[in-house]
């Protein structure tokens, strides 16, 4: 039988550990979507070109365009393994090469 809501005491040290580390994916998870949709409304033009990456350079920090790009498109393909119910391989992969490109 499927429990609709599991309630633990998280004032318990172990149970905080594992509310708070549910709230930081949760946090996680809503700002990496927000945050690509926002990038996305920056791209002005033909997304494949890293000359549309203009404002994303600036807004960024990046070194160029190219860079800009990139960030954009690790960051895209994270999301989208992410927000999907569809069978998919490698997402922790996924994550820990984001990990490591953008630390």
């Amino acid at each position: 039988m499927a429990f609709p809501k599991i309630h633990f005491s998280d004032s318990l040290p172990h149970a905080r550990l594992v509310r708070d580390g549910l709230r930081h994916l949760e946090t996680g998870h809503d700002q990496l979507n927000d945050a690509v949709a926002a990038l996305e409304l920056m791209i002005d033009g033909d997304p494949s070109e890293a000359a549309s990456y203009e404002e994303l350079m600036t807004r960024l920090g990046t070194t160029s365009t190219a860079n800009a790009k990139a960030l954009y498109d690790e960051l895209a393909s994270l999301r989208a393994k992410l927000n999907t119910n569809a069978e998919v391989t490698n997402v922790l992969a996924a994550i820990n090469q984001a990990f490591a490109k953008l630390r």
